[in-house]
């Protein structure tokens, strides 16, 4: 796995409810980003599993759900992850997928993505997440949950694909078989598989 190029594609598949536009759809999305309350969060998460079990008809839903882990000072000035409420609310909606929230930490406080260039994000998610290693059950040398299993990444945004990228590659390196992209919205230039 380490010897593919940094910002090669490491996901089977990203799936997405919604093509993410300047407008209403960032209009939606800031309001994710700032209020863990808004009723869109639901919403749009309701709508995002409907568009996961249409795209999973012929195969099997993976039943581990990752969330994009923030950096601790974008959790504390946030509040809360909203990529940790779309995945709960994703996770409803299927009876036999669990929610890891605190297996990865992020180790890297960036400036926002969307402030950068393609080729700025990918430099900037390089080796940026990484499993907790005072996890008890990796502690205690466990295999972690999701070794040899199907995982998906919930964000609430796909751009470059750089930071899910990112997280696929450390769940790849810790023993995950293959991973899924899943999120609210997505720009244009990625087309789902």
């Amino acid at each position: 796995m380490s010897r593919l190029p940094k910002d090669t594609p490491l996901f089977r598949r990203c799936i997405s409810a919604i093509e993410y536009k300047i407008g209403s759809v960032d209009k939606l999305i800031m309001n994710i980003k700032k209020n863990p309350f808004c009723p869109e969060v639901q919403e749009l998460s309701r709508l995002l599993a409907h568009t996961i079990e249409q795209a999973y008809q012929d195969t099997c839903i993976p039943s581990i759900i990752i969330p994009v882990p923030l950096h601790w000072r974008k959790l504390m000035s946030r509040g809360f992850n909203q990529s940790s409420s779309i995945a709960r609310t994703v996770a409803t909606q299927f009876s036999h997928t669990k929610v890891y929230e605190n297996l990865f930490i992020r180790r890297k406080h960036s400036s926002p993505q969307h402030l950068k260039t393609k080729k700025q994000r990918i430099l900037d998610m390089r080796d940026i997440f990484t499993m907790r290693i005072q996890h008890n059950k990796v502690r205690r040398g466990a295999q972690p949950a999701f070794r040899g299993k199907c995982v998906a990444i919930v964000d609430d945004v796909v751009t470059t694909g750089a930071t899910a990228n990112a997280l696929a590659r450390t769940l790849l390196n810790s023993g995950a078989k293959h991973v899924d992209i899943w999120s609210i919205a997505r720009t244009g230039w990625h087309n789902a598989s």
